[in-house]
């Protein structure tokens, strides 16, 4: 039997004969992020940090354009699209995407690579990468970016009101600092994306509009943004970075796409473009200004979609768009030939026609007066509705459409 003595020196872990102790494995060589990118170590007040610089020829092409193609766009433009009374300094932007160990936000978020984009005086473009080889890095990385966006007038983001801003303002917060470039003007590229390209495309997400409207393509470097926060959690535990240059390549091209894209939507919405729109982007352009209230810039794009013979569904959207602007402006006249029309497209686009039909069924009961006419259109648009795919919007509709039928019904037998 093995005696006291024994018994606690096992517990300690202290064994008599080395045969009987499995040798622990040795642990593996740490590679770190400096090992594998280029980079630069910055001291500062809080510690040092680290930073990865590429630079970008004015000429670049990432995709359709150069990236210095923006800098000739139009200020002003750029200026509406952020929701601001004047213009934006495109060469005084700064581009910002984050990929961080979360999607929740909140203070226990962080930001573990902030990427910057920003342009040079001889038109080049510049993407600084500020990694954390460690979360105590944080506070070094803040201070630093908090006095260098100082710079700089105005943020493009993509999604960035939605996460990236107000993430970075937590973080801030939290060291207590406060850049002014977070209460700065921002253009958030996803809104007027979403105004053009949403109904044509299935999503509206960067890699979407990458693929489908910007020509880029990202090789076999790039990595699902899904995976990106486990990867550094990895990283933290194991000090091995050889996945971190594909999370950077991921993120430059964030950046990079962001310029391509700023560029693509400027010229969609500058009055004074020189580039051809499809139908649907008039159709999007009208739609963005009857949004606005303004009415004859509205009608005129709105007018030129549905003169565009070369996309039928987008022509049918034109015309009820164009028909509600009417008879949102008293011109009603010109709404029913319009309403027609859509009416009786049913198989290009039930719901649109469904809510010509109702408009109508209103028109020639209200205004009108011809009530044998509204109840006709009333049963159109039941005829319409039964053909409706949801079941329960199917019978929402026709309950609602029912009750107008009955009333109509009543009131036309007290008129005989």
């Amino acid at each position: 039997m093995p005696s006291d003595l024994q018994k606690r020196l096992r517990k300690l872990g202290i064994q008599k004969g080395a045969r009987h102790i499995t040798p622990k494995p040795k642990p593996k060589r740490q590679t770190g992020i400096e090992s594998l990118v280029d980079g630069e170590i910055i001291e500062t007040d809080y510690g040092p940090l680290f930073v990865h610089v590429e630079r970008y020829a004015p000429d670049h092409l990432h995709g359709a354009y150069a990236v210095n193609a923006l800098l000739t766009q139009s200020r002003w433009v750029a200026g509406r699209l952020a929701d601001r009374d004047g213009e934006i300094d495109l060469s005084r932007t700064v581009f910002i995407d984050t990929e961080t160990t979360g999607l929740a936000g909140g203070t226990g978020t962080l930001a573990f690579l902030i990427g910057v984009g920003t342009f040079e005086e001889d038109g080049s473009f510049v993407v600084r990468q500020f990694f954390l080889r460690s979360p105590a890095e944080e506070p070094a990385v803040l201070l630093y970016l908090s006095e260098w966006l100082d710079e700089y007038e105005a943020v493009v983001s993509f999604n960035g009101r939605g996460f990236d801003l107000p993430l970075l303002q937590t973080r801030f917060i939290l060291q207590r600092l406060r850049p002014h470039i977070l209460s700065a003007p921002h253009l958030d590229l996803l809104t007027p994306a979403r105004r053009v390209w949403r109904g044509r495309l299935e999503s509206c997400s960067l890699k979407s509009l990458e693929y489908h409207v910007l020509d880029v393509r990202r090789d076999q470097t790039d990595i699902d943004g899904s995976l990106i926060p486990q990867l550094y959690f990895d990283y933290v535990l194991t000090g091995d970075a050889r996945e971190m240059p594909r999370v950077l390549y991921h993120n430059a091209y964030d950046i990079l796409s962001m310029v391509t894209l700023a560029t693509r939507l400027i010229q969609i919405f500058d009055e004074e473009r020189t580039v051809a729109l499809t139908a649907a982007d008039l159709y999007a352009l009208g739609k963005w200004h009857a949004d606005r209230a303004e009415h004859a810039q509205a009608e005129r794009y709105l007018r030129q979609a549905l003169e565009d013979l070369s996309d039928a569904l987008v022509q049918h959207q034109a015309a009820l768009r164009l028909s509600l602007l009417y008879k949102q402006l008293d011109r009603r006249l010109e709404a029913i030939g319009l309403w027609e029309v859509v009416a009786h497209a049913a198989t290009l686009n039930l719901q649109a026609s469904l809510e010509a039909c109702i408009e109508l069924a209103k028109y020639y009961e209200w205004h009108a007066r011809d009530l044998p006419q509204a109840l006709a259109w009333t049963e159109q648009a039941l005829a319409v509705a039964a053909s409706l795919p949801d079941r329960l919007t199917r019978q929402a509709i026709m309950s609602a459409v029912e009750h107008r039928q009955q009333r109509l019904v009543r009131k036309i037998s007290r008129t005989e």
